[in-house]
C-alpha cells in the first residue's frame, strides 16, 4: 500500500515505525480484536497525529504569544483522550460541529443555503429545529412534498424566497451569542487568547473558516490555526493570511486524488473516534444541548474498545521505543507516508475479520434525524458495476458510507481494483468499455407503437457484454419521457 500511494518515497526508511507497531503488540495483553485493531492501526496513526498537533503549536507558540489548543467533538474526541494522557498540559474539548458554526456565523441567507444544500432529505420539524423559527411560507413548502420531506438542495434553492435574511441575522446573532459563552467556559483564559490552535480529523476547515466569521463580526482578535489528519489543501485558499490551516496527510504526502478516495471512506474511521453523545445542536450557558443520538449500543461499546486499544499504543509507545532506540516520529513528512499506507491498508484493503467486525456500523446523518447510512452495501456495489461499469461505480457518491468495504464484500480483487482507481492507476485502455459492434432492438409501448433502435455493443474490461438502452428514447412522446434531473438522467439511459 505504501508503494501504491506514495510513489517514489523509499519504503524501507520508516524510522521504526514498523517494529514500533509489533513490539507494542507483543507487550499487551490479548483482548478482544477491536482492541487489537485499535492498537495495531488506529494507534499508531492517532499517536502520530499527536506528534503533529504537538509540533503545529510549537510552530506557532512565540513572543508575546497565548496559545491555547481545542480538539473538535465529535471526531477529535480520540485525539483529546490521547493529549491529555501523554502531555497532561491544558487542552479543551470543543462540541462545535459545522452546522452550529456556520448558522452563528451567517449574517446573510447564504451559509444556511450552504448547510441545507448538503443535507439529503429534510422536513419540517428538522429545520424548525435547526432555525428555531417556522415561517408559514417555508410550512406551505413543505406541505408540497410527499410526507412533507424535501431534499436539502431543494429547500436551499426556495429559501431566500420563503423567509427574510433578516430573520437569519437575528437568529445567528442569538446563536452567536451562546457560542461564545461556552467558548469562554471551555477554553480557560479564552479571552486573553492570541492565538487557538483547532485540531480535528479535516478536511476543508469549515469550522475554522465559520469560527473566524464568528470572531470577525464580534471584534474578536483570536489568529485560527488548523491542524488535521487530512487536508483538502485547495480548499485553503480562503483562510486569512494570518491565521493557518495544514494537514498531517498533505497534498505533499500523497496526490489530492489518493486524498479524496481515503476522504470518501473516511466515516469508519470517524466512527471510531468520535465521542458516545449526540451531535452538538446549541448551547445553554456551560451546558452543551446535543441531539438525538441513534446510534445502537453495540455500535457504541465497540467504538469504546477500539479507543481504548488506541490508547494503550500511545501510552506504551514512548517507553517501547526508548527500549529499542526507535524514533518514528522524527521526520514528520515519513512518518506522515508511513501513517498514510497505515491508514488506507484499513479503509482500502480490509480483510474478512475486519469486515465482520466493522460492516455493521452506521453512519449517523445528525441533524435531528434518526437516519442512520449504512458503512456497507455490496449489493449497492454489484447493481452500479452491472449498470454503469467499473470506473463508475468507484467514483459512486455516498451510502454507502464505505465504498471500498463494499468492493471488499465482493472480493479481494474488487477492493485492489477500488484502491488502484482510488491512485489513479486502473488504466481506462484495460477496464473501461470498448464497442464491439451494433444490434437492432425493438422499443414497444402499451398503445402498440413500436420502434427499432440501432444500439452499440460495448465490451467491458472484465469480459461482458453490455447493452444500453434508450429507456427514454427520442421516439417517445414528452408525456412518457423521463422527468429526472440532469445528475440522474444519465442512468435512465442504462441497462
Amino acid at each position: 500500500m505504501f508503494e501504491l500511494l506514495c510513489e517514489g518515497a523509499p519504503s524501507r526508511l520508516d524510522h521504526g515505525a514498523r517494529t514500533l507497531r509489533r513490539m507494542v503488540a507483543a507487550r499487551s495483553a490479548e483482548r478482544s480484536t477491536a482492541f487489537h485493531l485499535g492498537m495495531t492501526v488506529i494507534g499508531p496513526v492517532m499517536t502520530a497525529f499527536d506528534a503533529f498537533i504537538a509540533g503545529r503549536c510549537e510552530e506557532v507558540a512565540g513572543p508575546d504569544r497565548k496559545v491555547a489548543l481545542a480538539f473538535l467533538g465529535r471526531d477529535g474526541f480520540l485525539s483529546y483522550r490521547i493529549w491529555q494522557g501523554l502531555h497532561g498540559t491544558t487542552s479543551a474539548y470543543l462540541e462545535i460541529n459545522r452546522r452550529v458554526s456556520l448558522i452563528a456565523s451567517a449574517d446573510t441567507m447564504q451559509p444556511l443555503c450552504d448547510l441545507l444544500s448538503k443535507v439529503f432529505k429534510i422536513d419540517a420539524p428538522t429545520f424548525g429545529d435547526i432555525v428555531k423559527i417556522m415561517p408559514p411560507k417555508v410550512a406551505a413548502f413543505f406541505a408540497g412534498f410527499p410526507d412533507g420531506i424535501a431534499t436539502g438542495e431543494d429547500l436551499a434553492e426556495a429559501l431566500p424566497e420563503l423567509m427574510d435574511s433578516g430573520e437569519i441575522v437575528a437568529l445567528a446573532a442569538a446563536l452567536r451569542a451562546r457560542l461564545l459563552a461556552y467558548l469562554r467556559h471551555t477554553i480557560p483564559g479564552f479571552d486573553d487568547c492570541t492565538d487557538l490552535v483547532l485540531a480535528d480529523l479535516g478536511y476543508s476547515g469549515s469550522v475554522q473558516k465559520a469560527l473566524c466569521r464568528v470572531f470577525d463580526l464580534e471584534g474578536i482578535k483570536i489568529r485560527l490555526h488548523g491542524a488535521y489528519l487530512l487536508s483538502l489543501d485547495d480548499a485553503f485558499d480562503d483562510v486569512a493570511e494570518e491565521d493557518g490551516a495544514v494537514g498531517f496527510i498533505s497534498d505533499l504526502v500523497v496526490t489530492p486524488h489518493v486524498k479524496r478516495m481515503l476522504i470518501r471512506n473516511i466515516a469508519l474511521l470517524e466512527q471510531a473516534c468520535c465521542s458516545a453523545d449526540g451531535s452538538v445542536r446549541d448551547y445553554d450557558g456551560d451546558q452543551v444541548l446535543r441531539e438525538i443520538n441513534p446510534r445502537p449500543t453495540s455500535q457504541i461499546a465497540l467504538a469504546a474498545e477500539l479507543q481504548a486499544g488506541a490508547l494503550a499504543f500511545a501510552e506504551t509507545a514512548d517507553d517501547v521505543a526508548l527500549d529499542f532506540c526507535l524514533n518514528p516520529f522524527a521526520s514528520p513528512e515519513i512518518a506522515a507516508r508511513w501513517c498514510t499506507a497505515t491508514l488506507a491498508r484499513l479503509l482500502l484493503l480490509p480483510d474478512e475479520d475486519e469486515l465482520a467486525l466493522l460492516g455493521g456500523l452506521k453512519h449517523d446523518v445528525n441533524l435531528g434525524t434518526h437516519a442512520l447510512a449504512p458503512m456497507l452495501d455490496a449489493d449497492f456495489v454489484r447493481n452500479q458495476i452491472t449498470a454503469r461499469g467499473l470506473s463508475a461505480a468507484c467514483a459512486s457518491a455516498a451510502p454507502p458510507m464505505w465504498l471500498a468495504g463494499s468492493f471488499a464484500r465482493l472480493s479481494p480483487s474488487h477492493a485492489y481494483l477500488y484502491a488502484l482507481f482510488g491512485a489513479n492507476r486502473l488504466p481506462a485502455n484495460v477496464f473501461e468499455e470498448s464497442p464491439c459492434g451494433t444490434v437492432q432492438i425493438g422499443l414497444f409501448r402499451a398503445n402498440g407503437e413500436a420502434a427499432l433502435e440501432s444500439v452499440t455493443v460495448h465490451r467491458t474490461g472484465l469480459g461482458e457484454l453490455r447493452l444500453r438502452i434508450p429507456s427514454c428514447a427520442p421516439w417517445a412522446s414528452p408525456r412518457s419521457r423521463c422527468r429526472c434531473r440532469k445528475s440522474h438522467r444519465k442512468a435512465c439511459f442504462m441497462a
